[in-house]
């Protein structure tokens, strides 16, 4: 048994790994010269004039093409990790909703993030279920605004009481940090992060190298760590029923 939830992240993971996958095919391609034309002067076979105004600008040359291909592999590479740490971040906070639904225990659900709700918010809501998403995005608003991907990781463990496997999310953690220097720094790694985590591999700048080898470990150790949530979530009875799966 699985949550849907859970169910929800791995369709999306699925679909982004086929945007993955599809550019290395793609890089493969453009490698061993079968989007190459010869006969032409563009950059690539296909290219035309008057639909690709600024691809018609590259010469039909080795380093045009390894120039464009590496831009688009380091574009889609990044959104990959953004998006990755998204549906990690949706999993987890759907859960938390769906737990305080089920009427999981209050006080450790709110635990320190208390706050205040006047009675005209409560009656407007018109349900206990819109009660519980208030207040669950409120708690989840204060642990993510702490921008400590492993104090979140910790807290939503702690809050449900979930025995994750320590390792699991150890070997996670590296690759899902990525994704905060990559939007405020450009992919720039601390040094302090970088001795921390030496097979993260940096070019000689200092910068993040997003390579097939980083995404795809990226991929297998934080599918691990959230199939092992989800598992615990299971476990403990969190869910209503209509909220898991076979």
């Amino acid at each position: 048994m699985r949550s849907k939830a859970f169910h929800a992240l791995e369709q999306k993971l699925s679909y982004f790994n086929d945007d993955i996958e599809l550019i290395d095919v793609l890089r493969r391609a453009v490698n061993n010269g079968e989007l190459t034309d010869v006969n032409s002067a563009h950059v690539l076979r296909h290219v035309d004039p008057a639909r690709h105004a600024h691809l018609a600008r590259r010469q039909n040359a080795d380093g045009s093409r390894r120039l464009v291909m590496n831009h688009l592999r380091a574009t889609v590479y990044s959104s990959y990790v953004k998006d990755v740490y998204e549906e990690v971040t949706h999993y987890l906070k759907t859960i938390l909703a769906q737990a305080s639904k089920n009427g999981f225990n209050s006080g450790r659900l709110i635990g320190e993030h208390s706050f205040k709700v006047d009675a005209k918010t409560v009656l407007e809501l018109g349900s206990w279920d819109k009660v519980c998403d208030l207040v669950t995005s409120s708690v989840f608003q204060v642990l993510e605004a702490e921008k400590s991907t492993v104090k979140l990781l910790e807290k939503m463990a702690s809050k449900l009481a979930l025995n994750v496997e320590k390792s699991l999310v150890t070997a996670a953690l590296p690759y899902l940090e990525v994704r905060h220097f990559l939007v405020h720094a450009d992919g720039k790694i601390p040094e302090e992060y970088a001795a921390q985590h030496p097979h993260i591999t940096t070019d000689d700048q200092g910068y993040v190298v997003l390579n097939y080898a980083f995404i795809t470990s990226l991929r297998d150790n934080v599918r691990a760590m959230m199939a092992d949530y989800d598992k615990e979530v299971i476990a403990t009875g969190l869910l209503k029923a209509e909220d898991t799966m076979p």
